[in-house]
């Protein structure tokens, strides 16, 4: 048993000396506007509508390009969910850049990469949040090969039975194969683009590459979205949502 719910670590989320939050969070919570909440829960209610069987579901969580903010979509979403009782987990598969355990100001070593090469790692479950987390670990020498492994699948078929949603950070999927490579337990992906960054190009040729392994596109997540006087607001395309910073 790789996934041993008996070893979970609660943590708390990381704050700064003063106090607050960490400047690059943008995590869901009681401090969210109002239009952001509201946002997420539509993205959730489009996700949930996207799948017909029961069962547990893996959703992977990509972009075209670094720095469209994947990672603060994956997160906020799968805190979204955990906000509807639901038992969520999210996987911090991005094992060259990740930034989830730094978001949430936890400690992100050991993790998935430990885990895959045969160490132990601790699920972690922030309370506040109602969220476990696998955080990446440490930087493996080749992380695709470490996702293709036997023990990437029994990570994650063990956490299609502990769990009722499993939320997927991948890397850019123009950049390397990774997400590729788990699609064969992806259940529906999530385009993330942002607003006045992405290039229609790499675009275009990440839904070229998602049609190409025969993925299940749920639809696109619009980024760093605001409107005049510091408002924020929904904004559709397939669905989405939007926030004022897109980093990540």
């Amino acid at each position: 048993m790789l996934l041993d719910m008996d070893t979970v670590r609660e943590e708390t989320r990381g704050r700064n000396k003063g106090g607050k939050r960490q400047a690059t969070d943008y995590i869901l919570d009681e401090s969210t506007p109002f239009s952001v909440n509201e946002a997420y829960k539509a993205l959730r209610t489009n996700v949930s509508f996207s799948f017909r069987e029961e069962g547990a579901k893996v959703i992977g969580v990509t972009s075209s390009m670094k720095g469209e903010g994947k990672s603060t979509a994956a997160l906020n979403l799968a805190v979204s969910f955990g906000q509807l009782g639901k038992k969520v987990l999210l996987i911090d598969c991005d094992l060259r850049l990740p930034t989830v355990a730094e978001k949430l100001g936890i400690k992100g070593l050991p993790g998935l990469s430990d885990l895959l090469v045969g160490g132990e790692c601790p699920i972690r479950y922030l309370k506040e949040l109602e969220l476990y987390v696998l955080p990446s670990g440490t930087l493996p020498p080749d992380a695709t090969a470490l996702l293709a492994s036997a023990r990437m699948d029994e990570v994650i078929t063990e956490a299609r039975g502990k769990f009722d949603y499993i939320f997927l950070d991948l890397p850019p999927v123009t950049t390397v194969a990774d997400s590729a490579i788990l699609s064969k337990h992806i259940d529906g992906f999530l385009l993330v683009v942002r607003r006045n960054y992405s290039r229609y190009s790499s675009i275009s040729d990440a839904i070229n590459q998602l049609e190409l392994i025969g993925a299940k596109v749920l639809g696109y997540v619009y980024t760093n979205a605001e409107v005049s006087g510091g408002h924020y607001k929904y904004y559709g395309g397939s669905y989405g949502y939007g926030y004022g910073h897109g980093k990540g």
